[in-house]
């Protein structure tokens, strides 16, 4: 690797090929949520009936589970464990299944390209037949990082194999690409520009109003990260020295994530080519297929470096619908991060109770987000869409506001292409005050 300022050349197309050969085998690991190298922990695993390490279960779209609160803040589901299965099982093998639905999509491209005029075929900067060769090597090269993610988890070994006549449903196809462009977001060095954007001022905030001393029962200040994804925002909050958890719904997100914080040894290790299957808005004819070099930094390296003992409270993950695993954690939180999450609920009232209610008096919540509304155009579900008029009084009853104001971002933006979504999201720092929540609302994440 690298050292020093010496830049960084991603492999070639052929190196990672031959690279990601090594990842369509099982990979074995001593126990889910420990780091193959040294066995160095970086998720606390919760203890199943076994005795053996288990990685925290995250609830399926659309279900209501109890949780039983485990080990250092963790938590696994204790009922609907055949609903919770069938849920990940589609999960892999949407994993599992991304060379086949590309190959289709691919296709289709191919029969597009080849125009009959061959005067207009000559303008083009690459042979059709050449352009789609390269593509098809970056699709193979993306379809063994997605089975590795499936393959290298010993708790997804029932699902190694997906059946030959099973049809994978189109909206968990789309999210198996979506976890492609997570990882440039997260873990990219393409995605700095965004995290510096988003996560930074949450950051900012954490470190002015929650210093490193200010729990009042001692130790490290406990900060919860809701709708983490793959786990950045968390992991940068312990890398400075805050005892952080994460917080994901999505089993896309936390397969990735498990991957990207267990198994990882090195900065740079995979490359991945995100872009691939989008060539709308180039400017230049290669660049859908420019690899991206993932992870831009180790997580285990950084958290559990050689010769220290991890502490399983410095850092963990935590899988499930958010109101049903914190409800109960009254005052045990001394910072709330939220970064484009505040829109994920159905009814936005019953995250600010959870928020408030979880939040000791003192404590922070810091947010960065627009309000999209996450389930406004879904058939068949709840969606409660307010102003941020009408969302800020609600919060103002339970917290003082030290910092608002609304900045533009991006948001998983392809930073070569010419098109992009900008959100003007709101930005705020605010301090629990005293004031007991009221009010109760129907459980509308059932």
């Amino acid at each position: 690797m690298p050292d020093g300022d010496e830049c960084f050349l991603p492999p070639s197309l052929e190196a990672s090929i031959a690279r990601s050969q090594t990842a369509s085998a099982p990979v074995p690991k001593v126990a889910a949520g420990y780091a193959q190298s040294g066995n160095q922990q970086v998720l606390p695993p919760t203890s199943g009936s076994s005795g053996a390490a288990q990685y925290p279960h995250v609830l399926p779209d659309g279900a209501h589970e109890h949780h039983a609160h485990g080990p250092h803040g963790c938590c696994h589901g204790d009922h609907g464990e055949d609903e919770e299965d069938a849920h990940y099982k589609e999960v892999c093998y949407s994993l599992l299944s991304y060379a086949e639905d590309a190959a289709s999509e691919l296709m289709t491209i191919a029969e597009t390209f080849h125009i009959p005029d061959p005067r207009d075929q000559a303008m083009m900067k690459l042979k059709v037949d050449d352009l789609m060769n390269e593509m098809k090597q970056c699709i193979v090269v993306n379809d063994h990082f997605l089975k590795m993610l499936v393959l290298s988890d010993l708790d997804a070994q029932d699902y190694w194999q997906m059946p030959p006549d099973h049809q994978v449903q189109e909206r968990n196809s789309m999210k198996a690409r979506t976890v492609l462009r997570q990882f440039v977001r997260d873990w990219g060095d393409e995605g700095a520009q965004e995290r510096d954007v988003q996560y930074g001022c949450l950051l900012d905030a954490l470190e002015r109003y929650v210093p490193k001393n200010a729990r009042p029962s001692g130790g490290k200040p406990r900060v919860l990260a809701p709708g983490s994804g793959l786990s950045r925002l968390p992991f940068e909050c312990a890398r400075r020295g805050y005892a952080a958890q994460g917080n994901e719904f999505s089993y896309h997100m936390l397969q990735g994530c498990k991957w990207v914080l267990n198994e990882t040894d090195r900065e740079k290790s995979h490359v991945i080519y995100p872009f691939v299957l989008n060539l709308e808005n180039r400017r230049n004819a290669l660049d859908h297929v420019r690899p991206v070099a993932i992870p831009d930094v180790c997580p285990s390296r950084i958290l559990c470096p050689p010769g220290v003992d991890p502490n399983p409270e410095d850092f963990s993950m935590c899988a499930g619908e958010f109101i049903n695993v914190y409800e109960d954690q009254i005052a045990e939180w001394d910072a709330v991060l939220t970064c484009f999450f505040l829109d994920t609920a159905k009814n936005v009232f019953l995250y600010i109770r959870t928020i408030a209610d979880i939040i000791r008096p003192g404590g922070l919540w810091a947010n960065f987000g627009p309000l999209l509304y996450h389930y406004a155009e879904q058939p068949d579900q709840i969606s409660i869409e307010l102003s941020w008029e009408e969302v800020k009084p609600e919060i103002q009853k339970y917290f003082d506001f030290k910092e608002e104001d609304f900045r533009e971002a991006l948001y998983t933006t392809n930073p070569k292409g010419m098109y992009r979504t900008r959100y003007l999201c709101i930005y705020f720092a605010a301090i629990r005050n005293d004031v007991e929540t009221e009010g109760e609302s129907f459980p509308v994440y059932d």
